[in-house]
């Protein structure tokens, strides 16, 4: 990544405490969103810069009382225990997708980036029935998340229960550049017509 994209990420992030995440899913592990890519799959080394951390633990099929496949999972994948974490530490990213199976309420993960942002998500917030069920397809579903223009760069899968099982992590990549640029110019005038329309209103209370 160039200075110019490094300096836009930094001045759009530096006010991102007010940022959201966004997100869609469907159900099973459905096709990845456009301009994303396969990053970690559990079955073959993670991409360049995707490092993950915590005490998540690697599964095959399923473990009665421990941990269950996300339905339809043939392969690898990972699940996090009661009371513990994994962390996937990245590259800067402007979008995720994962496939989550048998979302639980107790489930949650936590987006991380520049500027302090930081924002999570519960099981029962990803779906409305988080019951754990799994096989149904309103609990074993791809989720999509988008960061907008606060780019992510740590994600956190936590659980107070067994278990949080996921796999087939992919990730798009920020905005070019030039898309940069042209919303840093876009925040500029937004804040230039503010501070005339300030000026304005003391100069008439004058």
């Amino acid at each position: 990544m160039n200075k110019l994209a490094i300096a836009a990420i930094a001045l759009i992030t530096a006010g991102a405490a007010d940022a959201a995440v966004t997100f869609t899913s469907a159900p099973f592990d459905a096709p990845l969103a456009a301009g994303e890519t396969l990053k970690v799959t559990f079955d073959a080394p993670n991409a360049a810069g995707y490092v993950i951390s915590g005490t998540g633990g690697i599964y095959t099929g399923t473990t009665p009382g421990i941990a269950a496949a996300p339905f339809g999972d043939a392969t690898k994948y990972m699940a996090v225990l009661a009371n513990k974490i994994a962390i996937l530490d990245t590259p800067l990213i402007g979008s995720m997708s994962v496939y989550i199976g048998s979302v639980d309420t107790y489930n949650s993960i936590t987006f991380k980036g520049l500027g302090g942002f930081e924002q999570t998500f519960g099981g029962g917030a990803l779906v409305a029935s988080a019951s754990g069920n799994q096989t149904s397809a309103g609990t074993n579903r791809r989720f999509y998340f988008d960061f907008g223009t606060t780019p992510v760069n740590r994600i956190e899968f936590k659980s107070s229960g067994n278990s949080f099982e996921f796999d087939n992590i992919a990730t798009g990549a920020v905005p070019e550049p030039a898309t940069w640029a042209m919303l840093i110019t876009g925040f500029g005038l937004v804040g230039f017509s503010m501070r005339r329309r300030r000026s304005a209103v003391q100069s008439v209370s004058a």
